[in-house]
């Protein structure tokens, strides 16, 4: 019995003389000369540095710190300073920085990625929900609704330094698919860990403007076309698989050649009603796009392909989701397995071996035959089928 007290005396003069000792947030950032900028935009704005006081070491978060490249690079990309930017922009930047749980460097090695909730909320930048994936894949505490950013290995060598703790390297990709790199110090503080990350995160944007800033003019001018451009802004949870303007033009060019009942449909089909992060897709999964139809889930060789078109970039985040961009215009599923919209090779749906196949009937059909959709149609299936898997 008294062996027991003495263990728990112990116990508890250890949680104390090591609690006593953590650092704050601020202290602990003081002691890398490569986080003095940082440092500095805090120690000069109280604001800004309660973000961290506030944070319950119940609830561990994982800030990563932007280091004196990072402002230099944003002082050479927008011609200003950062810590000249409106008080309200730095503070989401920061809130989207701030990661949920205790990231370290062993969690920055998964192939396939990891997708983490931020502190990031409100309608303006995060226009989605988590689901029960997501909730249960990161932290048991802390929030799970703010805005993601997906992490995972880099192939670039030398994306880290000699303080990568033998990582090979790993970037985050946030908002529009800008990627920052990541270093993984795993520096203690009093309310969780922190990286060091070489850029400021960019934060998300309505899908229009992202599909702009990706170049994809002809899935643009489609949007415009149908009128479903605000549709797509303003619904919650979804996923855009968008075909490049090359995919469009070996498509025939419903962008502009398709009447608007097809197109609609074309975009409806293209559209799902849930976030489909990358890490969370098995090979062999299925969806339902908004047209009704399946879209089912290859992965071969580290490539997703959404029936038979391959993602040429995946998880672009954008406020209400994501947009993965596809090499082609999807095909039907049950006609994947005969005919293909390009030259190059891609799986079929049952998983079999790629193989090289020609222009296929469903996109031909895009541009010559009408679905029968209407835009009213799918702004009332739009809205009436918001909900979340992942």
């Amino acid at each position: 019995m008294k062996v027991s007290l003495d263990i728990c005396i112990l116990s508890c003069i250890c949680h104390f003389a090591l609690g006593a000792h953590a650092k704050s947030f601020v202290e602990a950032i003081s002691d890398y000369p490569e986080l003095s900028n940082f440092t500095s935009l805090l120690n000069s704005n109280y604001g800004l540095a309660s973000i961290f006081y506030s944070i319950s070491p119940t609830a561990p978060q994982t800030v990563l710190v932007p280091d004196n490249d990072a402002f230099e690079s944003f002082q050479k990309s927008t011609g200003q300073a950062f810590a000249s930017q409106p008080y309200d922009y730095i503070q989401n930047v920061i809130n989207y920085q701030l990661l949920n749980g205790n990231l370290k460097s062993e969690d920055f090695g998964h192939p396939a990625g990891i997708t983490v909730p931020t502190g990031l909320t409100g309608p303006t930048y995060d226009n989605r929900t988590a689901g029960s994936s997501l909730i249960s894949s990161g932290a048991s505490t802390g929030k799970h609704d703010g805005q993601v950013v997906f992490i995972a290995p880099s192939t670039t060598p030398t994306s880290f330094n000699s303080r990568q703790l033998g990582l090979k390297g790993a970037y985050v990709q946030s908002g529009s698919g800008r990627k920052v790199n990541l270093t993984a110090v795993n520096g203690v503080w009093d309310g969780g860990v922190f990286q060091i990350v070489d850029g400021f995160l960019t934060l998300p944007d309505i899908c229009t403007r992202t599909i702009r800033a990706w170049g994809l003019k002809s899935l643009d001018s489609s949007l415009n076309r149908t009128g479903l451009s605000s549709v797509l802004d303003h619904i919650n949870n979804v996923t855009c698989l968008g075909p490049n303007d090359k995919a469009f033009l070996q498509a025939g060019s419903p962008d502009t050649k398709a009447n608007v009942s097809a197109l609609t449909s074309a975009i409806a089909f293209h559209t799902i009603p849930q976030p489909l992060y990358s890490n969370f897709l098995q090979d062999g999964q299925t969806f339902t796009s908004l047209t009704n139809d399946t879209i089912r889930v290859t992965i071969r060789d580290g490539a997703y392909y959404f029936n038979d078109a391959k993602a040429l970039k995946i998880n672009v985040l954008t406020n209400n989701g994501l947009m993965h961009v596809l090499d082609r215009v999807m095909s039907p599923l049950d006609s994947t397995g005969a005919t293909s919209s390009t030259e190059s090779s891609s799986p079929t749906a049952t998983g079999a071996s790629p193989t090289p196949t020609k222009s296929s009937s469903a996109a031909r059909a895009l541009v010559s035959e009408p679905s029968g959709w209407r835009i009213f149609e799918i702004l009332g299936f739009a809205y009436s089928y918001i909900f979340l898997i992942f």
